[in-house]
């Protein structure tokens, strides 16, 4: 079956100036929207966020575009945890955002399924997250991709409401 849309998803070198300001700026855009309701937090603040995140231990930070885009356009910052219950190393998805000029158009899912394929080929057993109920969008990913503890919700949850999911690898 082929891809309706080509992607490029690499991780993101906080060495590089590009990367880190295209980091940052993701981030920005991430916080102004309705779901994160945080448009103080503005590129300055996600500079300094960068650097903590590139001296921080176990801190994997995707960066995607589209093949045709000349701007990087997605962005999924993930933590190594370990479970107790898999008895091993796992991944919890912190946040993800995809500009919204690229969404639709299979930019989170590649950013989750390389976190996935790179999760298998270092031994990780599964990938948590937590997910603002109001964030329909996301669930409706994180349920296409096969994380569980989305199944059921309710059609509209309280405000401050938030799910987690999890997904075996």
């Amino acid at each position: 079956m082929n891809e309706p849309h080509s992607h490029d998803v690499w991780i993101c070198d906080f060495s590089d100036a590009e990367d880190r300001a295209d980091f940052a700026r993701l981030m920005a855009e991430f916080a102004a929207e309705p779901v994160s309701a945080s448009p103080h937090l503005g590129v300055s603040h996600f500079e300094a966020v960068a650097a903590d995140l590139a001296r921080r231990a176990g801190t994997l930070v995707l960066l995607a575009a589209r093949a045709e885009s000349e701007s990087t356009e997605g962005v999924l910052i993930a933590f190594e945890g370990y479970s107790s219950f898999a008895r091993g190393p796992l991944f919890n998805i912190h946040d993800v955002h995809v500009s919204a000029s690229a969404r639709g158009a299979g930019l989170g899912s590649a950013m989750v399924e390389t976190l996935a394929e790179l999760g298998r080929e270092h031994g990780h057993k599964k990938i948590t997250l937590e997910v603002s109920a109001t964030n329909t969008g996301a669930i409706r990913l994180y349920r296409r991709l096969g994380f569980s503890g989305l199944e059921n919700l309710p059609v509209t949850a309280p405000a401050g409401v938030t799910y987690f999911a999890t997904k075996k690898l």
